[in-house]
């Protein structure tokens, strides 16, 4: 996410969540906020353009599909003390026995004495079957997989079918460079323990090299929204959590698991991994990670010790919304490749490789990136830098974000893809075949100011302060359902 996790995950929706007429609020005097079954819900704003007004409303944290999750309550309708807490049916469970994680993994233990020829496991469900439910699958027209061997159990993410639905899970794996890079990197800056924020593959990686006493001895922590963990990794390794709203869904027994995780001890030293959706509200997740800084903090004992390593995955081209100035973070050049994701396989990818990056609070010089991946260590910045990111004495860095070799603008006095030509008419660099003219607003699209964004804008106007309130129509995701007037006849 969500993530909804997995490890990447691409919404249409989501990314209007940020850019178009709805906005999440992330700051509000709402003390009881409603909840779903995916946890407390998240304040949205939605505004209207045209009449220049907006009405906020609750939705589902986890997923920006109303098939997904239908949770939907108008803040101001939020009133008294009791929350709200409807159990919706969302089709994720299917014809899952239970969620308990105790029941599941003694439902997993009955799994590993089964003989190979007898293990099955739904496809569709992602349950590991237990002699006796086989049919009750094949009725409702599931796929089994059959000769379920142990090496199968210890590599999840090969073994359940990733969920590529856009508008939920749509978990994009990991390749095997970019694990033992993540791993090693890790390992060289004396890390121990590893909390996997929507990492699966990172996490089951280091279960595989624990068992190697060669190794040096790795911990991880699974934090996902995916159920299907629950059956192969026992509560010490895995809490089912929704990183948008930090909640655990196994309640103070997880939050315990994850406090001790955190906590700190001599030679113990953690680092967070996190890989969010694509189109995930930056200002709610921002929260999160930041909770969790404090938590292993307050775990710690010292509100002055140094902040938990963060390695967090994104693509380049939202930077501005990670590297901001109250922030600590940094863009480094590596491309994460993806094993099932046709634009992010590296070679066989797109032409300028993924678009992912990795933005850490670390400083860049700390982190060595693969001379053999095609990397090189750059003087004048301190840092490893991809080939094709040529240093420009002009701008004083390498300005390369999209894996093409940008060149050097002295009109805009600065360096432009090389796709860019300058315009005289428009005094900027633009794709040839632009039309002049036509300017790009960046600031308020209600007054047009350049020194605000909408949301903060003096003249929007609340649907429930205008003396005509305009009701919002259902138009996609997140918007509230009407009932359907019945016909007279």
């Amino acid at each position: 996410m969500t993530n909804t996790t997995g490890e990447v995950t691409i919404s249409v929706f989501q990314m209007a969540v940020n850019s178009g007429n709805v906005d999440v609020v992330v700051q509000h005097d709402i003390i009881n906020i409603p909840e779903c079954e995916h946890g407390p819900a998240l304040m949205f704003s939605r505004f209207d353009k045209k009449y220049g007004s907006e009405r906020r409303f609750f939705a589902c944290s986890a997923f920006r599909d109303r098939k997904a999750c239908p949770f939907f309550k108008w803040a101001d309708e939020v009133k008294g003390s009791n929350k709200n807490r409807p159990v919706y049916h969302t089709g994720e469970t299917g014809l899952w026995p239970s969620y308990s994680h105790a029941a599941m993994r003694k439902r997993f233990s009955e799994f590993k004495k089964l003989k190979e020829s007898e293990r099955y496991i739904c496809t569709n469900c992602g349950l590991l079957l237990l002699p006796g439910e086989r049919t009750s699958h094949e009725g409702q027209g599931h796929k089994l997989r059959s000769n379920i061997s142990n090496e199968m159990l210890v590599k999840p993410t090969q073994l359940f079918t990733p969920l590529e639905n856009n508008k939920t899970f749509a978990q994009y794996l990991f390749s095997t460079s970019t694990v033992d890079f993540i791993l090693d990197t890790l390992s060289s800056l004396n890390v121990t323990h590893i909390l996997c924020v929507g990492c699966p593959r990172i996490h089951e990686a280091v279960q595989i090299r624990c068992k190697d006493e060669s190794s040096q001895q790795l911990q991880s922590l699974l934090l996902d929204l995916d159920h299907r963990f629950l059956q192969v990794f026992p509560q010490s390794q895995f809490c089912r959590y929704n990183m948008l709203n930090h909640h655990f869904f196994g309640g103070d027994t997880d939050r315990q698991t994850y406090n001790d995780f955190i906590a700190g001890n001599a030679g113990k030293k953690v680092a967070m991994v996190i890989d969010p959706p694509f189109g995930v509200m930056v200002d709610a997740l921002n929260i999160t990670i930041n909770r969790i800084q404090e938590d292993s903090r307050d775990n710690r004992g010292c509100e002055d010790a140094n902040e938990m390593p963060v390695f967090w995955f994104f693509p380049y081209f939202m930077e501005q919304r990670v590297v901001t100035p109250s922030s600590s973070y940094t863009m480094l050049d590596y491309k994460v490749d993806y094993d099932n994701h046709d634009l992010f396989r590296g070679e066989k990818g797109r032409k300028k490789g993924s678009p992912v990056r990795i933005f850490t609070n670390l400083s860049p010089k700390m982190i060595a990136l693969p001379a053999s991946e095609g990397y090189c260590y750059c003087k004048e910045c301190e840092q490893y830098r991809a080939l094709e990111n040529k240093h420009c004495n002009k701008c004083s860095t390498c300005p390369t974000k999209d894996g093409n070799t940008y060149i050097h603008c002295d009109k805009c006095s600065r360096c432009v893809k090389p796709s860019r030509v300058h315009c005289e008419t428009c005094n900027i660099c633009d794709l040839p075949e632009h039309k002049c003219g036509q300017s790009v607003t960046k600031g308020c699209h209600i007054c047009g100011a350049m020194d605000h964004k909408r949301r903060e804008c003096p003249n929007k106007k609340s649907l429930t302060e205008s003396s005509n309130p305009r009701p919002i129509k259902r138009k996609g995701s997140h918007q509230p359902l009407h009932k359907k007037k019945k016909k007279t006849k």
